[in-house]
């Protein structure tokens, strides 16, 4: 999964056209033999396969009822080619995770990331807060220069404070604060103004017109007279209640006793019947006063004309006006005269109040227009700025308790994962040999996005980077180093590990620190690899470390053979001996081709020994290597195997000849067979050369 089309396309078997299926036959502790198995219908997807288990005399059951898939990701024992190149190469994280899983540190990553949410959603509203007052800043700014609207200007102001006023915005929003509250109540009061009532004034007017007619009607006749008499009787009356007692005396003509009880129940007689006879008159005159004062009921301030100010209503003055020049109505005394004033500036009130309230309601709903947006978004973002504090110091208390948490957790990983860290240290020793790369720490790093594995290389005690100075094969030991101390906890389930061709990209001297490796590992798991070079297998061989090696081989058909391994030796004269063996093949074929076999066989020989005593004594496997492919043919090979000297080819022969006879007849047969058709006993041939191969290594 997860590779190019062609690997998906090309992963069944190209001659099972029908059901495929894997296997492999397990030893479970506690449950003994059990065989594992994914199988796949004819035409089935790679991913649509179904893995069962099955224990011997019992029923399959699904693979995931063992429990095993945390494991499979925390101590995957296997590692692929593919995998052994991209774990260094994927980026640090994905490396960083396949470390990390197996330190039981998921409970404190959840908490980790649970106080970053948390903080992140915090600090998220907060930034929102932020930019929403910015926002609206900047909207007010603007209507606040186009309109002179006071509150816009008064909000941009509150806005952009260090600190926000939040009851004094939370006024604004209702309605106005303090500093823009007055205008906008002059502008109501303004807009609910009543415009004088003209038909009202003009009745009153009337009435006072009329009841002045009448008085003026009734002047100088005898009710008039009489009216006048009664008055001065009255007077008269009033002025005896208070003073006769004390002095009876008239204070008109001076006569003694000329106000006494006989005159005053005299002129209460009179005073009453001349009243009789003025009723009319005195009726009239109430009506009057009673007119007057009507009329001058409607002669009243406002009450919410305010000072003149710059910028104010353009017919807020014509109204002062005529509100000073009704108001001189208070001043008259006449009646004649109050009507006449009344009725010549009732109108002119009226219309100078009509077109101010007006004024006053268009120019409020403007300011409203302008307003009502920035109230609704003001209304809008003042809850978040009423949490804004709260939350603030949540965010600030998050963070530091992420930083404490964070410190902790580090602290606690770093404890868990010293030994691995140890162990794959110690196994990059083992596989690099000599090379100049150390390794010096490896150490997680990081949490989240910035997590990584440090490695802590050095060529020749100079810090590096280690994608950057190491060979491929040193990648690949480095990224086997990190595999094992992982997939080989004790914490982990299985007690084997799989690893495909870690010797590709390998110099010699690696592979055979990678034998040492794996046979220290095979102490505690049963260590399984794949290869296609065999020199992982002459490094076990020649270092004497118990492996058994199988080969795999594809047949016709697709059918694969699995058979004991050999070591090159006993492969070449194995095949020779095959060839010899085969009825059908052409004599001239088989003295062609059994030679070469045998030859092969004798080098290898040769090249084994050669190996075995200069790497004994501590020569460098690549000079090694080097000798041996500057030497690459039979004669020099011999002088090397039996003399450690190349020049010593001419001595070849007579050692031989000091063994056996037979070992020189083979070792020419075999050199001349590579070039010609041998022409002798084939079977002997192949069977000195057996011989040979066995007394070089006695020999050397």
């Amino acid at each position: 999964e997860g590779r190019t089309k062609a690997w998906k396309l090309g992963w069944r078997n190209l001659h099972q056209a029908q059901t495929a299926s894997v296997s492999a036959d397990l030893l479970v502790e506690g449950d003994g033999p059990l065989t594992a198995t994914r199988t796949w219908t004819a035409g089935a997807e790679l991913a649509t396969g179904v893995a069962t288990t099955k224990a011997t005399g019992g029923k399959a059951k699904p693979l995931e009822a063992h429990g095993w898939n945390p494991s499979l990701t925390t101590f995957r024992p296997f590692l692929s080619y593919n995998e052994m190149g991209s774990l260094l190469e994927d980026g640090p994280s994905a490396l960083y995770d396949a470390l990390s899983t197996v330190l039981g540190l998921e409970e404190f990553v959840v908490v980790q990331a649970r106080l970053a949410d948390a903080r992140k959603e915090r600090a998220t509203r907060i930034t929102g807060c932020k930019a929403g007052a910015t926002t609206l800043a900047l909207q007010a700014e603007q209507v606040g220069a186009s309109s002179s609207e006071p509150r816009a200007v008064h909000l941009a102001v509150q806005l952009k404070a260090k600190a926000w006023d939040l009851p004094a915005l939370r006024k604004l929003a209702e309605g106005g604060a303090d500093a823009t509250r007055d205008a906008l109540d002059t502008l109501k009061r303004l807009a609910a103004l009543t415009p004088l009532n003209v038909q009202a004034v003009q009745e009153a007017v009337n009435r006072v017109r009329e009841c002045a007619a009448q008085v003026a009607a009734l002047h100088g006749t005898d009710a008039a007279r009489s009216l006048a008499r009664a008055k001065l009787l009255e007077q008269a009356l009033a002025f005896h209640a208070s003073h006769s007692a004390a002095n009876p005396t008239c204070p008109v003509c001076g006569a003694a006793d000329g106000l006494g009880a006989d005159w005053a129940a005299r002129s209460q007689q009179e005073v009453d019947a001349l009243n009789a006879e003025a009723s009319a008159v005195r009726t009239a005159h109430q009506e009057l006063d009673a007119a007057v004062r009507a009329a001058r009921l409607l002669v009243r301030e406002s009450g919410v004309l305010p000072a003149p100010t710059a910028g104010e209503l353009p017919c807020l003055r014509d109204l002062r006006e005529a509100e000073l020049v009704w108001l001189k109505a208070r001043s008259i005394d006449q009646p004649a005269a109050l009507a006449d004033h009344l009725e010549a500036h009732a109108l002119d009130l009226a219309e100078a109040t009509t077109r101010v309230a007006a004024e006053a309601a268009e120019a409020l709903a403007t300011r409203e227009d302008v307003w009502r947006p920035l109230s609704q978004g003001l209304s809008l973002w003042l809850p978040h700025a009423e949490q804004f504090a709260a939350v603030k110091d949540h965010v600030d208390q998050l963070k530091e308790a992420e930083d404490w948490w964070k410190a902790a957790t580090e602290e606690i990983r770093d404890e868990r994962f010293q030994p691995i860290a140890e162990r794959a240290i110690a196994t990059w020793r083992q596989l690099r040999l000599q090379s100049n790369v150390d390794l010096g720490g490896v150490e997680l790093e990081g949490t989240a996005t910035r997590r990584k594995v440090a490695l802590k290389v050095t060529v020749d005690g100079k810090d590096a980077e280690a994608l950057g100075v190491m060979s491929q094969g040193e990648l690949h030991s480095l990224a086997l180093s990190l595999f094992l101390p992982r997939a080989t906890l004790p914490d982990s389930p299985f007690r084997f590990i799989c690893v495909d061709d870690p010797v590709q990209s390998m110099d010699p001297a690696r592979v055979e620190g990678l034998a040492r490796v794996l046979a220290d590992t095979a102490k505690t798991r049963q260590v399984v690899v794949f290869t296609h070079d065999d020199r992982l297998t002459s490094a076990v061989q020649r270092l004497g470390l118990p492996a058994r090696v199988l080969t795999v081989t594809r047949r016709a058909n697709s059918v694969v053979e699995i058979a004991e391994g050999r070591d090159p030796v006993s492969g070449y004269l194995d095949d020779a001996w095959a060839l010899l063996k085969t009825t059908d093949l052409p004599r001239e074929v088989a003295a062609r081709v059994i030679p070469g076999f045998c030859r092969l066989a004798i080098e290898a020989a040769c090249m084994t020994a050669v190996r075995q005593r200069r790497l004994g004594r501590g020569e460098l496997h690549q000079h090694v290597e080097d000798v041996l492919l500057e030497h690459g043919k039979l004669y020099p090979l011999m002088a090397l195997a039996l003399f450690d000297d190349d020049k010593r080819q001419s001595d070849v022969l007579a050692r031989l000849r000091k063994t056996d006879g037979r070992a020189v007849d083979a070792f020419q047969g075999c050199n001349r067979g590579a070039h010609e058709l041998h022409d002798g006993d084939l079977e002997e041939l192949v069977n000195g050369s057996r011989d040979l191969a066995k007394k070089i290594a006695v020999m050397a």
